[in-house]
């Protein structure tokens, strides 16, 4: 049995559809991430699991018990908010108090379950700090370990680390996702980040419109994405609208006349089609005496650790390509000709349709 499960749910607020029939199963000790653009319904499905957000239909499960009703305190959830919600005049120890004294757990349990929450998130000896005296992660800390000393079953996130820089955001990913795992946990998690729900969920739920386009595993939906919201909105992806032309080693004919490889194995979608192939999947080299497919360097970008090359065409489409910018890479230049590959079996094919 699924800890939770969202069955055909919906919110209408007037005209305006906020979640669209969606379902979903979480298992016992899983990470879920409902990812998706502001508006697509992810904050409104989190609410309702909640209970803060009445839904307008479908059912909601805890461990197999229906709790549309139940109010917010007696659904056993913790839930860590975006702005932290701590009390400013209240030290570390109290904030983290503050739900077991309203339960009326006994001093002694209570100070037990203080104690090793805040050994478990790193903040043992700072018991006696207020929020204003801790950085930012430390106060993320603060109210991670608030929710945890309730021992809830299950636990929430709202965009928990929108207000961190880069680079503790970074940090608190892992820290987070550890936390969930050592204490075993089940877990939902709102993001509009596409690398801290690939990063930090066992599974991901891709938002649009209310509705889940796809839910699986980070692998999942970032190599076999099935439309082209899923496939445009996780990482960059190169696009071509076409048909599938038979068989041979490049059946897809794009809409500029290019014929290009990808397996077709498995393929159910019909003729019409898109053809998705990732930058980093795409091999850029000295063009050699063959027909194969080759293209000008019009835009080069550095990315850190790669370089991105956007490459036109013949016909007037763009391909981008990721190379790594490591000892033995090769800096491109403006207006060089390339020869542009892959794999076969890295392209995929997408349903044509914009769902």
């Amino acid at each position: 049995m699924a800890d939770l499960e969202i069955r055909n749910v919906s919110k209408t607020y007037g005209s305006v559809v906020a979640v669209d029939t969606l379902s979903l199963s979480v298992e016992s000790g899983e990470m879920v991430a409902l990812l998706g653009p502001s508006g697509c319904g992810k904050t409104t499905t989190l609410r309702m699991v909640a209970g803060f957000v009445e839904p307008t239909a479908g059912t909601i499960l805890m461990r197999g018990r229906d709790i549309i009703g139940l109010p917010p305190n007696r659904r056993d959830m913790g839930m860590v908010f975006q702005s932290y919600a701590l009390f400013p005049h209240m030290t570390v120890r109290r904030n983290v108090e503050f739900g077991l004294r309203w339960r009326g757990l006994a001093r002694a349990e209570m100070a037990r379950r203080v104690a090793s929450t805040l050994d478990l998130v790193g903040l043992a000896g700072l018991d006696d700090r207020y929020p204003r005296q801790l950085s930012g992660g430390q106060q993320q800390r603060v109210a991670v370990a608030r929710v945890l000393a309730l021992e809830p079953k299950l636990l929430l996130f709202d965009e928990p680390l929108s207000n961190l820089d880069a680079k503790l955001r970074l940090q608190m990913r892992h820290e987070i996702r550890r936390l969930q795992k050592d204490v075993g946990i089940t877990a939902l998690f709102v993001t509009h980040d596409q690398e801290e729900a690939l990063t930090i969920a066992d599974k991901v739920a891709v938002l649009n419109r209310g509705r889940v386009e796809q839910y699986g595993t980070a692998a999942e939906v970032y190599d076999e994405p099935r439309t082209r919201f899923v496939a445009e909105f996780i990482g960059t992806a190169n696009l071509f609208a076409g048909r599938l032309e038979g068989g041979g080693l490049r059946p897809f004919v794009s809409a500029g006349g290019l014929r290009l490889p990808v397996e077709v194995a498995g393929w159910t979608g019909g003729g019409d089609a898109l053809l998705m192939i990732r930058p980093e999947k795409v091999i850029l080299d000295t063009p050699g005496g063959d027909d194969g497919l080759r293209g000008e360097v019009t835009r080069i970008t550095r990315l850190g650790g790669t370089t991105e090359y956007a490459v036109d065409l013949p016909g007037g489409e763009r391909m981008l390509a990721h190379e790594q910018n490591g000892p033995q890479a090769r800096l491109r230049s403006a207006g060089e000709t390339v020869a542009i590959g892959w794999r076969a079996a890295d392209a995929r094919l997408v349903a044509a349709e914009r769902h």
